[in-house]
């Protein structure tokens, strides 16, 4: 599980007592003691009571409740799962901000092939053959897609049209010899002769 969006599921669901989100987040995620989350929730729910006993705070708790129960499992901290590697690396500790930012499509959204890119590059750091790969020779691509053949074919079959190219102006002499535009007109002249 995210973090990032626990946090934050957090912090929107137990809004009206703040002072048990950072409590909560603590009890989730470095201690994983359901417990001690239990107790942090019914302290929440006791304090539901004058200006803060409203539909919406009953529901908002409820909610998060449910959320923490469903997501048990998922929110077990890495380094309590019994794991081979000690430590994670995510896109943004692992330095590679150039890459994810051109492959995310300028930050917005992950795309399915951008995405198993960026795996492969992180997997290929993780088990240190990334100098391998980047040294090795590949073949060079082919065209495969149906509809860039298809469009390279079409663009070549077009009749070539005839254009009129650049259209040449001149000032008429009918101006006084020393303004501006009579200046104008014979650098205007010179330069098309």
């Amino acid at each position: 599980m995210d973090v990032f969006h626990l946090n934050k599921k957090i912090k929107d669901r137990l809004c009206f007592a703040p002072e048990l989100q950072g409590k909560l987040i603590y009890a989730l995620e470095f201690k994983y003691d359901r417990d001690l989350v239990n107790t942090i929730l019914n302290t929440a729910e006791s304090k539901l009571i004058d200006e803060l006993n409203t539909v919406q705070n009953h529901e908002h708790l409820a909610r998060l409740r449910s959320y923490i129960d469903r997501r048990w499992d998922d929110i077990k901290p890495f380094k309590m799962r019994n794991l081979k590697v000690t430590k994670a690396i995510g896109s943004c500790e692992s330095n590679h901000r150039k890459y994810t930012y051109r492959v995310k499509g300028q930050g917005k959204y992950w795309s399915k092939a951008g995405a198993e890119g960026m795996l492969r590059i992180l997997t290929c750091i993780k088990n240190h053959d990334l100098e391998q790969w980047l040294n090795s020779d590949f073949e060079t691509g082919k065209l495969i897609s149906l509809e860039l053949q298809a469009a390279a074919r079409d663009s070549l079959k077009r009749r070539h049209e005839t254009h009129i190219g650049i259209q040449h102006g001149a000032l008429t002499t009918e101006v006084a010899d020393g303004s501006y535009l009579s200046k104008f007109n014979r650098k205007l002249n010179h330069i098309n002769y």
